[in-house]
């Protein structure tokens, strides 16, 4: 089997009782962005989102619905804790998601960077969602300095972005001779040069 990496875009309707998709169904025009995520459980996860749009009444609004677990805000960015049986079948998969994610009206875009096999997992676990664009390279380019790179290519190999984790962050650090703090500080500056190159990419900012 092909296991070259390949850059894909799908759109996916949420169901009705979904948090996120009821809040962005309630508010039609407004583009909401998943942030980040992280499992609590194998069906539990916490979802971050915000919108350039801010409202309180969309945190009011989550933290009155029914399929929330617990919910808090840090300034405009709501997290929650819900049920995602969505993203189980994704990300068991091993399958890797490129945050942030746009929710806007029901509909949920999400990038992948994954391999061909991969791809028939995706559709045998969504079979009704729209593939928007499928390519063998990823355009926005994150420049690395020699060592984030060599973390971050490290980190890849060894399973460290799989769900779940292959090594932990512990195992890293040593292995790397560098504190858990530096690594998950070079960590995150990774994150956050990829998500500000991607909203670049995007015209989102």
């Amino acid at each position: 089997m092909n296991t070259k990496i390949k850059h894909i875009v799908i759109e996916a309707e949420l169901p009705k009782g979904v948090p996120i998709a009821d809040l962005s169904r309630k508010y039609p025009e407004t583009s909401f962005n998943i942030t980040n995520g992280h499992w609590m459980k194998k069906d539990e996860r916490i979802i971050y989102i915000t919108s350039k749009e801010w409202k309180e009444e969309f945190f009011l609004f989550l933290k009155k619905h029914k399929s929330i677990i617990a919910i808090d805000r840090i300034g405009n960015i709501i997290m929650h804790h819900m049920k995602s049986r969505l993203l189980t079948n994704l990300e068991q998969k091993n399958m890797t998601l490129i945050y942030p994610t746009i929710l806007k009206n029901g509909k949920h875009k999400i990038e992948f960077l994954i391999n061909e096999k991969q791809l028939l997992d995706l559709k045998n676990a969504l079979p009704e969602c729209r593939v928007l664009q499928i390519s063998d390279s990823y355009k926005p380019k994150v420049e690395l300095t020699e060592r984030q790179e060599e973390i971050v290519s490290r980190a890849q190999s060894l399973g460290y972005f799989k769900y779940p984790r292959e090594v932990t962050l512990t195992e890293l650090a040593k292995l790397f001779k560098i504190s858990k703090a530096t690594l998950s500080q070079t960590l995150r500056s990774v994150e956050n040069k990829a998500v500000n190159n991607i909203l670049n990419w995007r015209g989102e900012k």
